[in-house]
């Protein structure tokens, strides 16, 4: 069935599940656009967590909160990207003189410190303390908050209208689909 057009099968009118009325009703910019919502929720929860370590020092909350968010960002952001990667970037590779090299810099940058963070984590769950754990345990996450803020921020401004208007209609039904399939199955 094509995003967003009826659904006929052998000439009879197809009653679409609630399923595909969903997937019908969602815009493949909103869906991303939600992920982006959903990620930056998880890194207001780190930068929340910094904060209380800073204010009250090390507690095993904060600690885990932090590591709980950076479950979910090394989880699901991580199939977020990969979707775009897939299925966005590819269109837009078709329609831009300059390829979106920069924003796959930019996420290089962001895996990277991702994985120091989980480094850190993994050292302190681990047990292997020194002098500067937790200083560098701080350092890390905020550096993935603002690798990841950033990032998300110039796609929602600046990538995400940008792909309306460069896709035909046809690639843009296309785009819709494939989101679609990937996110609702």
């Amino acid at each position: 069935m094509k995003f967003g057009t009826p659904n006929r099968t052998n000439g009879a009118l197809h009653s679409p599940t609630q399923d595909e009325e969903n997937m019908q009703a969602h815009d493949p910019l909103d869906i991303l656009r939600h992920e982006h919502d959903r990620g930056l929720q998880e890194l207001e929860k780190i930068i929340t967590a910094i904060e209380s370590i800073h204010k009250n020092g090390f507690s095993r909350e904060a600690f885990q909160q932090i590591a709980e968010s950076v479950k979910y960002v090394g989880s699901e952001m991580k199939k977020h990207y990969e979707k775009e990667e897939r299925y966005l970037f590819p269109l837009l590779d078709k329609h831009l003189f300059e390829s979106p090299n920069k924003i796959r810099y930019e996420r290089r940058e962001m895996w990277q410190s991702l994985n120091e963070l989980i480094n850190s984590i993994k050292d302190i769950e681990d047990g292997r303390f020194h002098g500067s754990t937790v200083r560098d345990l701080l350092q890390c996450a905020r550096q993935v908050v603002e690798h990841f803020r950033t990032h998300i921020n110039r796609e929602n401004d600046v990538i995400l209208p940008m792909v309306k208007r460069l896709l035909t209609s046809a690639e843009y039904v296309q785009f819709g689909e494939e989101i679609q399939s990937v996110t609702y199955h």
